[in-house]
């Protein structure tokens, strides 16, 4: 029961700003799959729509190839239920607006991608699977143009995905203006990324009216100047502000070089550490891999703080690209555990009642039938959500 009086505050207040009262039970539950379930498996699915997403490390620890997996991602499904297309339900289309100003958005909607760095190589996003022809890519020239690029298409209904690489590229006009030995007011960096982050929160907030939006931030860490821990460009506001926070990190150096007859041979600098599993898995490919380690260090859907590891293949195999994870195995070895998938014996493995002989038969079936594939990982995610 509502009192007069907070009637009567609601009313004015509501004729001044809108109506933004949030209805319970309201909550979006979709998510964006990123390509590495054991992210995925964290946040229950993928990253949150509607939401702000940072991603940050340090230099070479998978962040702009991320972005552009999730991108692949982004662009083999619909746009708006982020089911396969070919399993998609809602009609890839989205209905806005009122009878006297219809608005009917089709899939596929645009992805844009903010490269302030103007270091994207599209050679390599294409050798990831992005499709580059329905990549729109912007190489602003300061951080204002780029803080005011992602606000206007944050505002654009047929945009869905925007990607700034990077928060740490944004250098501000009056900087890039000033002179090698001129002192520029400090913390314009700081306050630029506040400044774009709380209008794209604010533009976001708008997902009931909208279709499905996500934005991501990547930014890299940097050393102190007194040598001891590490520096976020843009200060910590950023994590605090983002819907999910997530940091990346290598645990061991890996070299590639070329041999005289342009075979790829790789050269470990081990330090001890992420020591190789052993699993039914570990025989079937001889790939050489680079462990990656994330922490989720803030999120708004899930538990904060939850450790995690995944492994990128650098070379290709049978159904295996470049710069692909350890999926397949991190899916067969949690469905085992939830029982999905079963061990017939001592040799077999059996999945939806048929019989394999090994992971990599049941590798092969999912590269081949992704719909059985994603069978799989909604089951693994499904336990996750009623556990949790």
């Amino acid at each position: 029961m509502v009192s007069p009086t907070f009637a009567k505050i609601q009313k004015e207040l509501n004729d001044k700003y809108g109506n933004v009262l949030r209805q319970a039970g309201k909550s979006d539950p979709r998510r964006l799959p990123t390509e590495v379930f054991n992210i995925d498996w964290c946040l229950r699915g993928g990253f949150p729509v509607n939401r702000m997403i940072l991603v940050y490390g340090h230099k070479s620890c998978y962040k702009t190839t991320m972005a552009l997996k999730v991108i692949k991602s982004y662009q083999s499904r619909c746009n708006f239920c982020f089911d396969l297309i070919s399993q998609c339900n809602c009609g890839g289309k989205f209905e806005m607006g009122d009878e006297t100003n219809p608005l009917i958005i089709s899939n596929p909607m645009m992805v844009v991608y903010i490269d302030t760095e103007h270091a994207l190589d599209e050679d390599h996003a294409a050798r990831l699977g992005v499709n580059v022809e329905n990549l729109q890519i912007f190489d602003p020239p300061h951080g204002e143009a780029a803080c005011q690029y992602a606000e206007q298409f944050a505002q654009v209904p047929e945009v869905g995905l925007i990607v700034v690489d990077s928060l740490a590229g944004l250098v501000p006009e009056k900087e890039l203006e000033a002179g090698y030995f001129d002192k520029v007011a400090q913390s314009l960096r700081a306050r630029l990324i506040a400044r774009m982050y709380r209008a794209l929160i604010t533009h976001l907030r708008k997902g009931s009216g909208y279709p499905p939006r996500v934005v991501i931030a990547l930014n890299h860490l940097l050393p102190n100047r007194d040598g001891y821990g590490d520096i976020l460009p843009g200060g910590e506001t950023q994590k605090y502000l983002s819907g999910v926070a997530i940091r990346l990190q290598t645990t061991r150096k890996q070299y590639i070089t070329l041999t005289k007859k342009g075979e790829e041979v790789v050269e470990e600098d081990d330090d001890g550490e992420g020591k190789t599993r052993k699993d039914p898995t570990e025989e079937e490919t001889k790939i050489r891999r680079q462990p990656v380690r994330f922490v989720i260090e803030h999120s708004k859907v899930s538990h904060d703080l939850i450790r995690g590891e995944f492994e990128v293949f650098l070379g290709e195999e049978n159904g295996i690209k470049f710069g692909d994870t350890d999926d397949f195995r991190t899916v067969f070895l949690r469905a085992n555990k939830i029982g999905t998938i079963e061990k017939n014996g001592k040799s077999s493995w059996v999945f939806e009642g048929k019989e394999y002989d090994s992971f990599r038969s049941m590798r092969d079936l999912w590269v081949n039938d992704r719909v059985a594939y994603e069978r799989a990982k909604k089951a693994v995610i499904r336990s996750v959500v009623q556990d949790k």
